[in-house]
């Protein structure tokens, strides 16, 4: 056989023509008469025993057939080869239609638009690709699926702008929870080094206790670039270590609480807080924004920290035991700009005696929400008794008090603020005709009630809110 022979003979299309031509011209032979006496019986003939059939005998007839035998298999091969060779060619074709066609591409992105745009535009494009981040909302955890990972996949002169593009690796989600196989610890180093130095945010989450040892090697090289840290604090006995990671450059700190057995609240914020974590957040001479969800502050506890945190303070988010925690607070961090107060509890702790009046002169957003429906109308009432903004242009406030209507219309008399917007949760009492009031009080000001339920921490909703149609009874 020459089977093997061919095939390695058979790489041009000339050659696979010759030979081609060659087996059709050898299939155009008649066909061989293979008949004879024996073929007309299938018994054998005793006469033929003695293996003489006329002239031939039958060992010849055998030879015979073997060489014609021999003779086809040989053509069948050969037909082999032309059909392997056929397709070997057909590959070829098809890897040159790729190569031709991935060439054209190529250059056809020389002359387009997005090619041709300048590095530092397509960065900038990269940045509108990044997934949107809410206030209080997790950050994204590291996804192929998502930029900046998907930028990097796309074709290479994308990856290495983006690659090369530090502000789109500035946000990192760690869930401590994974397995931590060597791919995830490898993905969250890379991703950190391609931020270059530039300022971070960064989410560490879990249910559980944290595993430290695992998280704080490749953190702390990069603990003066965290900028903004949001830290979920599994509630256990033990007190949760956070000092390895805060540095003087820290601007945003963002502590929840979590219990995974609760639906609410946890109110002993010492419980967990230590008294080293104290001091160590009050010496953050860069912080300007403290948030402290799940987890109700008192008067006693916020003179714990060094009073110049407070005064460096512009942004704070906490829940309050009652009202006169609100008004030390604001004496305390006298450059507040915006307060969110997540719930006020209702009950014993509100002092019923008549509060000492405050005036704010510098906060400017004041937002009041509570998830868990524990606003205290009683402690509302008490706070729009006691205080003054002037300066106030923003109020919001989410929960299901009965609205204390007089006592927030006399605040607003007496605060005399410019106060632009007041958006009101779905669950805010409010009748057309207070509202109508209010806008008496302050022709300008714009009001907002949410059409749709709101959410933990109500900053959700406040892009689909409508003008009116107002909620809830709006008889006179």
């Amino acid at each position: 056989m020459q089977t093997v022979k061919q095939k390695a003979i058979l790489s041009t299309a000339s050659d696979i023509t010759d030979a081609l031509q060659k087996v059709l011209a050898r299939s155009q032979l008649a066909m061989p008469d293979l008949e004879t006496s024996y073929s007309q019986t299938c018994v054998p003939n005793m006469n033929h025993l003695g293996g003489q059939l006329g002239d031939r005998t039958i060992d010849a007839i055998i030879t015979e057939h073997k060489e014609q035998l021999d003779a086809a298999l040989r053509e069948f091969s050969d037909l082999d080869a032309v059909m392997d060779g056929i397709r070997n060619l057909r590959q070829q074709f098809i890897r040159r239609e790729k190569h031709i066609s991935k060439s054209i591409n190529l250059h056809k992105n020389f002359v387009s638009t997005l090619w041709r745009l300048p590095t530092e535009v397509l960065s900038q494009i990269f940045h509108y690709c990044l997934p949107e981040i809410g206030e209080f909302q997790h950050l994204k955890p590291p996804s192929a699926s998502e930029a900046p990972m998907l930028l990097t996949s796309v074709c290479r002169r994308w990856r290495e702008v983006a690659i090369a593009t530090p502000t789109l690796w500035c946000e990192l989600a760690i869930d401590c929870e994974d397995q931590w196989r060597k791919r995830r610890i490898f993905c969250y180093k890379s991703w950190l080094k391609r931020s270059r130095g530039c300022p971070l945010s960064l989410e560490l989450f879990s249910d559980y206790a944290y595993d430290w040892p695992k998280i704080l090697p490749f953190l702390r090289p990069h603990a003066n670039q965290i900028s903004s840290l949001c830290i979920y604090v599994p509630y256990q006995e033990e007190k949760f270590d956070i000092l390895d990671i805060l540095s003087p450059t820290l601007q945003e700190l963002i502590i929840v609480t979590l219990d995974p057995t609760l639906d609410e609240p946890i109110f002993e914020i010492d419980e967990f807080m230590t008294n080293s974590q104290v001091q160590s957040i009050s010496q953050l001479s860069a912080l300007h924004s403290l948030h402290v969800l799940d987890s109700a502050f008192y008067v006693k506890f916020l003179s714990s920290f060094d009073p110049a945190l407070w005064a460096r303070l512009t942004n704070i988010t906490i829940g309050a035991d009652e009202p006169n925690t609100v008004l030390h607070l604001f004496w305390l961090a006298p450059n507040l700009s915006s307060f969110h107060m997540l719930y006020m509890l209702d009950g014993d702790g509100i002092p019923s005696f008549k509060l000492k009046p405050f005036t704010h002169t510098k906060l400017q957003s004041l937002r009041i929400t509570s998830g868990y429906g524990r606003l205290s109308t009683r402690g509302l009432s008490k706070l729009f008794d006691t205080l003054s903004l002037p300066n106030l242009r923003v109020f919001q406030v989410n929960g299901k008090p009965s609205w204390p209507h007089e006592e927030f219309k006399a605040f607003l008399t007496r605060s005399k603020c410019p106060l632009e917007t007041l958006f009101l949760g779905t669950k805010v009492g409010t009748r057309h005709k207070q509202r109508a009031e209010y806008v008496t009080l302050i022709p300008s000001l714009e009001i907002f009630v949410a059409q749709i339920e709101e959410t933990r921490y109500f900053a959700e909703n406040l892009k689909p809110l409508l003008d009116m149609p107002q909620t809830g009874d709006d008889s006179d």
